[in-house]
């Protein structure tokens, strides 16, 4: 492998024109984007060859496996980013492409952001952005793909899954897969009009008011499904004009135009579907609970708390739904901490953690909450959340995801878990976040995972961070690798910086300069 890795973005792709265009200009910067066509009979190709030469005229067997195989094949990258066409990529990829590779894995994990048209709600683990994470960067000649439908890419050697696969950093994707307008373009939407329209007319022609008003309903959702929020709303608003006959029908109604009129910016309207569904329900805790994320997203804490605490502990509805008032416990502390209430904002992150729920991302948290807050919350999480806090913040680059971080260090000194997150943190670090790191994890007997030796070993990062990186584990630790990494850093800095360079390394390490020029 080169230096310098080389990364192909890999897709498979078929009618995607809505979205294409997005996707592959957030993977501009690859080395290479390989399409692979399966049969596309709108202008997905021409769209596709205004971003690359690779575009390929392919075929469909009913095999994803396959098809991945066939586009992976006409790649020509060190690495394939596997991307799909609803998909975009976010975030530094000279850092994500610095990282490859490290410690010698051949492939990654990435986090998929599924955005939905659920209520954009304040602490980030809300019902409309959640996170997953899957192999969707691995060392193109090793490996292959296996599977016809939820296909994997495994090692050719093994037939199995790569062991161990680090979290790539510095990007993500954002999938919009389930977002109202990705599935009209889909077509599942046009194709559920036609069938509820059918029903409509079925039902009027036989008499049935009951059935006819049903299948009503069943139109208006359909119409928002396809991307059709007028045709919809109108829908909606003309059968409450005439009057429901039975409230069930109101309820499944109200369900989903609530979320037509919020897209169209009507928040009265929202809030009249809000009434109807919790005047109508048998149980109103589910409408209530979408009030106050709805209202959270509007930034009306007040308005939201009032929601939440009309909600049991536990309820189940006449569909069979069960609500847990933990499901809200986001909105809950959010609107405590806005509304001044530090106190019972902690309580209901604690009460989360509890019941075994994530009380909220890091960096809203980190906002909400503070130091003395957070830390509360970290001193009261079992060790299965606790586990799951170090993975967000390993795989989230920012400041506040380090900052709760190095909180979780404060909680638990010494936590296995929460240096080597630290540690793969390295290349995100500053230098003087990089030394406290150090320092923190050489107290606990883990040298090998040294931020500052990690810098200066790490041929892809900036020459004069790694110089200085190296100085200071020199300086400070005796630690070989450290004047290694300083040498070879020396090697590469660019004339014009190195009065500038040198000045810095007499600062943190005075008279080392001489030794390892």
């Amino acid at each position: 492998m080169s230096a310098r890795p080389t990364v192909s973005a890999v897709l498979i792709v078929k009618n995607e024109e809505a979205v294409l265009d997005d996707c592959l200009a957030s993977v501009a910067w690859a080395d290479e984007v390989v399409v692979y066509d399966t049969g596309s009979t709108d202008a997905t190709v021409e769209i596709a060859r205004r971003h690359t030469h690779v575009v390929v005229e392919g075929y469909w067997d009913d095999d994803f496996g396959g098809a991945r195989n066939r586009a992976m094949a006409h790649a020509t990258g060190d690495w394939v980013l596997v991307l799909d066409a609803d998909e975009v990529v976010v975030g530094d990829p000279e850092q994500f492409r610095a990282n490859l590779g490290r410690d010698g894995v051949v492939a990654h994990t990435m986090v998929v952001r599924n955005l939905t048209d659920a209520p954009d709600l304040p602490l980030g683990l809300a019902p409309n952005e959640t996170g997953v994470a899957g192999t969707r960067v691995f060392r193109r000649e090793l490996h292959t793909w296996i599977g016809m439908l939820h296909e994997q890419p495994v090692l050719i050697e093994t037939g199995v899954a790569a062991v161990p696969q680090r979290p790539a950093s510095g990007i993500e994707i954002r999938h919009s897969g389930y977002l109202h307008a990705v599935v009209t373009a889909k077509d599942k939407g046009r194709r559920n009009v036609e069938i509820a329209r059918a029903q409509v007319e079925a039902a009027r022609a036989k008499g049935d008011a009951r059935e006819l008003e049903l299948h009503r309903v069943d139109l208006a959702r359909s119409l928002m499904l396809n991307g059709q929020n007028d045709a919809a709303i109108a829908e909606a608003e003309e059968l409450l004009a005439e009057g429901f006959g039975w409230s069930r029908h109101v309820v499944l109604l109200a369900r989903a135009i609530y979320a037509a009129t919020r897209a169209a910016g009507d928040d009265e309207a929202t809030d009249r579907w809000l009434d109807l569904w919790e005047e109508h329900d048998d149980n109103p805790a589910f409408a209530l609970a979408t009030r106050a994320q709805v209202l959270a997203a509007r930034g009306d804490a007040a308005g939201a708390l009032a929601a939440v605490e009309r909600i049991p502990t536990t309820t189940v509805n006449s569909f069979g739904e069960r609500l847990d008032r933990s499901s809200v416990i986001t909105t809950e502390l959010w609107a405590h901490a806005r509304t001044g209430d530090h106190r019972r904002a902690v309580l209901a992150g604690l009460e989360a953690i509890r019941q075994g729920v994530a009380p909220g991302a890091t960096a809203g948290l980190v906002r909400l909450l503070g130091a003395d807050g957070c830390r509360r919350l970290l001193a009261a999480m079992p060790d299965d959340l606790w586990r799951q806090y170090v993975t967000w913040c390993a795989m989230d680059t920012t400041a506040e995801a380090r900052t709760f971080l190095g909180w979780m260090h404060d909680v638990r000194p010494g936590d296995p878990a929460v240096l080597a997150g630290a540690a793969l943190l390295a290349p995100t670090l500053s230098l003087e976040e990089a030394a406290e790191w150090s320092a923190r994890i050489r107290t606990s007997g883990a040298a090998a995972q040294c931020p500052l030796v990690l810098i200066a070993a790490d041929p892809q990062a900036d020459p004069r961070q790694r110089a200085l990186a190296g100085a200071l584990a020199y300086s400070a630790y005796g630690d070989e690798r450290g004047l290694a990494g300083l040498e070879d850093a020396l090697a590469h800095v660019r004339a014009e910086d190195e009065a500038e360079l040198l000045a810095e390394l007499q600062i943190v390490a005075p008279g080392l300069v001489g030794a390892a020029a």
